[in-house]
């Protein structure tokens, strides 16, 4: 199996690449990034079967990190699967990497121990959630009912973490005003937010700025 592997960080590349040792010779590295340009670069350039990437690295480009990085390698490569590393635990956002089609989100504190695991989900056809993630959202969305948000919610998220207006935004996707502040209203309501400073701080965490 071809691997790519992608972080910002010089000493999170090489712990990677020694836990990926661990599988001999079923695994290669034949391509690393530390930013999401270097990262598109390496996969227009070198098949892979496999992407390991973090979720927050620096955007020279915009698009170039968090989801929206996510979603344009999603829908530039369908088949390839993605595997996230990332610090960041708010189950909102890691909601968000799956349903943009994320296979498996691991978190950096325990690489060493769910790593390896996580590749042998997907290798067999499974998703993969480290369990810290996992045990957050079941304890916060006990029904079962985690709320996602739109791809239109995005939209919206995105525009006024920018300092667009609601009328603004809604010239902007041709939309009328009573949709967009609908939307920001049920995105916030999702999220869990309850104020515009914490919808920019979500829509940084994510990659949307």
């Amino acid at each position: 199996m071809r691997v790519i592997i992608a972080d910002d960080h010089p000493v999170v590349l090489i712990g990677l690449k020694t836990s990926l040792r661990d599988y001999g010779n079923q695994l290669e590295v034949v391509g690393e990034a530390r930013n999401g340009r270097e990262l598109l670069e390496r996969l227009a350039q070198v098949p892979c079967d496999l992407l390991i990437t973090d979720f927050s690295m620096p955007a020279d480009i915009e698009g170039h990190d968090g989801l929206a990085l996510l979603q344009h390698v999603r829908e530039t490569y369908p088949s390839l699967p993605i595997l996230v590393l990332t610090m960041l635990r708010n189950p909102a956002l890691v909601q968000n990497m799956v349903s943009v089609g994320v296979r498996g989100v691991v978190d950096k504190m325990a690489m060493a121990k769910e790593l390896i695991l996580a590749i042998d989900m997907i290798r067999a056809g499974r998703s993969y959630l480290s369990e810290r993630m996992r045990r957050q959202i079941e304890g916060m969305y006990p029904t079962g009912a985690e709320p996602v948000i739109s791809k239109r919610e995005v939209e919206v998220v995105r525009f006024l973490a920018q300092g667009m207006t609601v009328s603004e935004i809604a010239r902007r996707l041709e939309r009328s005003v009573k949709t967009i502040s609908q939307q920001k209203r049920d995105a916030m309501r999702k999220l869990n937010l309850d104020s515009d400073k914490q919808l920019y701080d979500y829509a940084r965490s994510i990659g949307l700025l």
